[in-house]
């Protein structure tokens, strides 16, 4: 190869390598506050490990007051006729194979492409199935939807893109009923979705009752922007209400989550948790988000990570096991067990969907 056409080869190589270095630090520095940025911003760490330890108090005792009368209550659908409405929403759910994204479409002007697709695209056997799977009562002890696993955290969990979308589907469908005049299927079918995302904030993990809350939240905007379209003053208030404190509950759920998986890095933190573990007053997906916590937090401690999980952390998960505790906190403390005993490579793959799960949201919402 002649010499000019080496250096030529080498240096192109060179200004390619270094065009893409630029463009990744410039792709880090212009999404600092979202996507990759946020995520990266916002990973627990041992440095805020104990801030988040000292917010536990505070978060606590939120949760620990009485509750008023949940105004989101007011628009879920009744319970009807017999069966079991669980199979048929999980059915949907479940077959995730050609889920697709679908946006909130329910804010685009009418007469938009956007609008019209809002309306369109819509899954009829699907949203048919999910208004019925709504009306029906869900048996008793249907929870918990996944199951702990040492490696996975959580075995079976829901596509978040399969749920969300789903019930988008359903809330445009709404929108073509109501367009065709027939306001009372239109009204149940966005009531199905906030009665579809009550549901799942019965479960005992986190990212579902997370799922839930979105569903809950997003339908009851809907509602209200339906009734003011129908001039139904009161109705599109106190529905606008309920979608605010949706969108609060929400917000203060995700920092739970958070504050918790932050708190456990550090092992020291890990008595402390214990004992919030045992009390009632905290919901029992986030006590089963501190179970986890203790189990598997160490994912984001490098000294833990590479030569073994801290034996303070894993002698609190063996004295918690003596405890009497729920089942399904047993089944997820059986988990956070296993995982922190596990050698350097298991320890590697269940701190890769541990980390992975925790940031999962970021993708999604």
């Amino acid at each position: 190869m002649p010499s000019s056409t080496h250096k030529y080869i080498v240096f192109t190589s060179m200004g390619c390598g270094g065009a893409v270095v630029v463009a990744i630090v410039l792709m880090v520095l212009t999404t600092q506050r979202s996507g990759f940025g946020r995520r990266m911003l916002d990973e627990p760490s041992t440095l805020h490990s104990t801030a988040a330890l000292d917010s536990l108090d505070t978060v606590r005792a939120w949760y620990a007051r009485p509750l008023p009368d949940q105004a989101g209550a007011a628009f879920t659908l009744r319970s009807v006729g017999g069966g079991d409405g669980a199979p048929a929403a999980l059915a949907i759910w479940r077959d995730s194979a050609d889920a697709r994204w679908v946006p909130f479409g329910d804010t685009f002007p009418a007469d938009s492409r956007q609008g019209r697709a809002w309306s369109l695209r819509v899954a009829w056997d699907e949203a048919d199935s999910l208004l019925a799977a709504a009306r029906r009562p869900w048996r008793p002890g249907w929870t918990p939807l996944a199951r702990p696993d040492a490696e996975r955290v959580w075995r079976g969990l829901l596509s978040p893109v399969a749920v969300v979308s789903s019930a988008r589907a359903l809330m445009g469908g709404a929108r073509q009923r109501e367009q065709q005049g027939r306001r009372a299927q239109a009204d149940s079918m966005v009531r199905a979705a906030v009665t579809l995302g009550r549901r799942l904030q019965q479960d005992v993990a986190a990212p579902h009752v997370t799922l839930g809350l979105r569903l809950e939240g997003e339908a009851l905007h809907v509602l209200a922007r339906m009734y003011a379209r129908w001039g139904r003053g009161p109705a599109r208030d106190s529905a606008l209400a309920a979608a605010t404190r949706a969108d609060s509950l929400i917000a203060r759920w995700r920092d739970a989550v958070r504050i918790i998986q932050t708190a456990a890095v550090l092992p020291d933190h890990a008595a402390i948790l214990a004992t919030a573990i045992e009390d009632p007053a905290w919901p029992l997906a986030l006590r089963a988000e501190m179970v986890l916590a203790i189990g598997f937090a160490w994912a984001y401690n490098g000294t833990e990570l590479t030569a073994g999980v801290d034996a303070h952390r894993r002698a609190v998960l063996d004295e918690l096991a003596g405890k009497r505790l729920p089942r399904a906190l047993v089944d997820v403390l059986t988990a956070a067990r296993i995982a922190a005993a596990a050698d350097f490579k298991g320890r590697i793959a269940s701190s890769v969907r541990y980390r992975g799960l925790s940031q999962s949201e970021w993708w999604t919402f």
